[in-house]
């Protein structure tokens, strides 16, 4: 019962974050093209991904709050963060000869470092989710 709750609260914490991060690209969705028209990669991924990450997002956040896709959530969930924590990451050593990301609400006003912490700790949450979603499965 207990590992039930603290699993609901992991995944209910990691899709509050999702959703929250998908509204605030679809609702300001031009500002949301803007800044990911300036990322690294080519145009046209860019046009792509302004409308993939955020569905992508919102379909995470069902499976996270839908119990019996829960596990798929929490390891769709460790890949995304994954992968941006991996793209702050380098971005962070200057390999890019600029720094192309703005993100919107909140993490606007975190700095690169302090970003990178926050996913850092959302991936933690994720990984801590599939760990105990495996052993009560196994019960």
């Amino acid at each position: 019962m207990r590992k039930e709750i603290i699993l609901q609260g992991i995944a209910t914490a990691i899709a509050l974050l999702f959703c929250y991060a998908a509204l605030s690209k679809l609702t300001d969705f031009t500002r949301s093209k803007s800044e990911m028209l300036n990322q690294v990669f080519p145009e046209s991924i860019a046009l792509i991904l302004v409308w993939v990450i955020p569905v992508l997002e919102l379909f995470i956040v069902m499976l996270l709050l839908y119990k019996p896709l829960r596990l798929t959530g929490f390891y769709t969930s460790l890949i995304l963060l994954a992968l941006f924590t991996i793209y702050i990451a380098i971005t962070m050593t200057g390999v890019f000869g600029r720094i192309p990301c703005s993100c919107g609400g909140i993490l606007k006003h975190m700095s690169y470092s302090l970003h990178l912490i926050f996913n850092i700790f959302f991936l933690l949450l994720a990984l801590t989710g599939i760990f105990l979603e495996r052993i009560l499965i196994n019960k």
